[in-house]
């Protein structure tokens, strides 16, 4: 069962000297995100790319310009920039202390000429701000360990580094994505092929890797296929080498696990890292060593430092276990103003018949966007910018792939569930379930959701229950084909009438195209 998250305190008017205001940021180049603190209370967190509407947003490009998410934070805290007393900033993993230093008089001069905001500048290391974040969302953890780029580290809560050593998986396979046609940055993509291959070629990449070969043209002669140009179809060579690589990449992380677990009674353990959005690695952690609990946070990646690098530069704060639900919330009056702007046609309902016309929507076979609350900081969509589907309709998927998402099939999607039906507690999707009345024998990520959590998208998951016996929704983000998750009402509405989404639900309102 999942175990309760603090809420997120809203905008607090009044801060006294005893409880600065922090920013803390990560990211400069592309991937920017911000967070905001009160002393160690976690007030609000968001991606670049969500405000900007870029995927990869970053601050310091060839034009220069204001911050959205700084100005998103300082907005919701009530407070200008003159009131944050530290920037908290978190270097790219392998920043050189040229890199840093420049990094530095870059950010202190575009807060000072952008936002008013002239506090010093902290440095806080890219390890210790991924295993802070992981230590606050698994407080009851004996370890932390992060599997980064160029090393492995493994924290304990008595440490604060305790072991680190270079390790080259991560970016070993970042080059060898390269070959089947995916960027650097989408390591965790290498799963939803790996599914529909076999690891034939894994003993033979494992050896390439522990001598340190990762050059693209040794691929050449090692895989039976030649190098896959982006977005070209692959062939099953090629999803075979996928598996391959993946087996690789879980063979490393396994050996990593066993360990920190051979040097003590380990018996919980927070993973970070983004290679950790892979739900398949982490199922696969799950099966090896089934007496532990291995957590995985709602941001294990780089966007997390913004979050953990102020909780790892306040030694000794015990922060509140953060919920992923940290961006920006809309009211009704602001998301009515909106649709009026838009000459939209809307109905409002109140929460007992807003949550039963979606779930007749979605008996009908429809697709429904779901807007709600605050929005969720990371990757996933959570249920607050949503897509939901009824995984009992067979042309479901299909319609997400062809009508939303346009992505090969071989990607994968999620369903949501209520925690009591989840077959595992994955309340940030960081593992699989299988399903077979709706998926056959292929697994699928899951989504389990608490009512302290996620109270109306519980209640939406118990009605549709109640009106058809089916237990789960499938979810995917609430985004039009190769954008970010949506944010802000209008990016909503925009991906409404640019989708075939068949109904929008926001905020007790219903946008219906029949």
């Amino acid at each position: 069962m999942d175990r309760a998250y603090s809420s997120i305190p809203g905008p607090v008017e009044s801060p006294s000297p005893a409880n600065p205001w922090i920013v803390g940021i990560s990211g400069l180049r592309s991937g920017t995100a911000v967070s905001l603190f009160r002393d160690t209370a976690l007030q609000f967190a968001i991606e670049e790319e969500k405000l900007r509407r870029s995927k990869g947003g970053g601050i310091l490009d060839d034009r220069p310009r204001p911050s959205l998410a700084v100005d998103a934070a300082l907005r919701h805290a009530g407070i200008d920039g003159g009131r944050v007393e530290e920037t908290v900033y978190t270097p790219e993993a392998e920043a050189s202390p040229e890199r840093v230093a420049q990094d530095v008089a870059f950010l202190e001069a575009f807060l000072a000429r952008y936002h008013a905001i002239t506090a010093p500048v902290r440095i806080v290391d890219h390890a210790r701000a991924q295993t802070a974040l992981a230590a606050a969302v698994e407080p009851d953890a004996d370890a932390v360990v992060m599997v980064g780029r160029n090393r492995t580290v493994v924290s304990r809560p008595a440490d604060d580094i305790a072991r680190s050593s270079p390790s080259s998986v991560v970016r070993t396979m970042e080059i060898w994505i390269e070959f089947l046609g995916l960027t650097p940055s989408q390591v965790h993509h290498l799963e939803n092929m790996a599914q529909a291959g076999e690891p034939r070629f894994a003993d033979r990449l494992h050896g390439m890797a522990e001598e340190g070969v990762a050059r693209l043209e040794a691929l050449e002669g090692a895989l039976e296929c030649p190098r896959l140009r982006r977005g070209s179809r692959p062939s099953a060579a090629h999803l075979d080498a996928a598996a391959s690589m993946h087996a690789v990449l879980v063979r490393h992380v396994k050996q990593t696990v066993e360990s920190v677990m051979a040097g003590g009674a380990h018996r919980r353990i927070a993973l970070c890292g983004g290679v950790f959005h892979s739900w398949s690695l982490n199922d696969a952690l799950a099966d090896a060593f089934p007496e532990c609990h291995l957590g995985v946070s709602f941001a294990p990646g780089n966007a997390g430092c913004a979050i953990g690098g102020p909780m790892a530069a306040q030694p000794g704060a015990v922060p509140a276990r953060p919920a992923p639900f940290l961006g920006p919330v809309y009211g009704r009056d602001e998301v009515k103003g909106v649709l009026d702007n838009c000459k939209a046609r809307y109905a409002f309902h109140r929460q007992s018949e807003w949550v039963s016309e979606v779930c007749a929507a979605l008996d009908r076979g429809r697709m429904v966007g779901w807007f709600e609350g605050r929005c969720e900081f990371g990757l996933r969509a959570l249920g607050a910018r949503s897509v939901f589907a009824n995984p009992a309709d067979p042309y479901a998927c299909d319609n997400l792939s062809s009508y939303l998402k346009k992505r090969p099939a071989y990607m994968s999607y999620a369903v949501v569930m209520t925690e009591d039906a989840a077959p595992v507690s994955s309340p940030f999707m960081s593992r699989s379930t299988r399903l077979p009345e709706y998926f056959g024998t292929s697994p699928v990520r899951i989504q389990s959701v608490s009512r302290t959590t996620s109270p109306s998208l519980f209640q939406l998951l118990e009605r549709f229950r109640e009106l058809t016996g089916v237990p789960a929704l499938l979810n995917t983000s609430l985004n039009y084909f190769d954008e970010p998750i949506a944010c802000a009402p209008r990016d909503a509405v925009k991906t409404f009438f640019a989708s075939g989404l068949d109904m929008l639900a926001m905020e007790n309102f219903l946008l219906s195209k029949s």
